[in-house]
């Protein structure tokens, strides 16, 4: 699970360096950086699991799973405020790139970011 969500993240900070001109807000990259950090501390209790079912302890096993709980309500609170939040995102990604594309000429920065959108396309 910890390497599937550090696949995601990755994968959208990588994406956002190609379409980082329209989104001029760089809390657009904090959902990645909070999934990578999941990812990294489910990993290591992962390894906290792994040693508590080893050596058999209760104690360690409670304490596993009160983690687990934890992060499993931060996942759920994260994907709370991405669906109430998705509105305005949508409409700060729709504003700047109509200004994107107002300014669009071929020679500015901006503009390869239109064409390479219109590449992937």
């Amino acid at each position: 699970a910890a390497a599937g969500l550090s696949y995601v993240g990755a994968y959208v900070i990588n994406t956002y360096k190609s379409y980082d001109n329209f989104l001029q807000d760089k809390y657009a990259l904090l959902p990645a950086v909070i999934i990578i950090c999941v990812a990294v501390v489910m990993f290591i209790i992962g390894l906290i699991g792994c040693c508590a079912t080893f050596h058999e302890s209760r104690v360690g096993l409670g304490l596993f799973l009160a983690i687990i709980l934890v992060i499993f309500v931060a996942e759920v609170s994260a994907f709370v405020l991405g669906f109430v939040y998705r509105e305005k995102v949508k409409t700060d990604v729709q504003g700047t790139m109509r200004s994107v594309f107002e300014k669009y000429d071929g020679k500015n920065p901006e503009s390869t970011v239109v064409d390479y959108l219109q590449e992937q396309v």
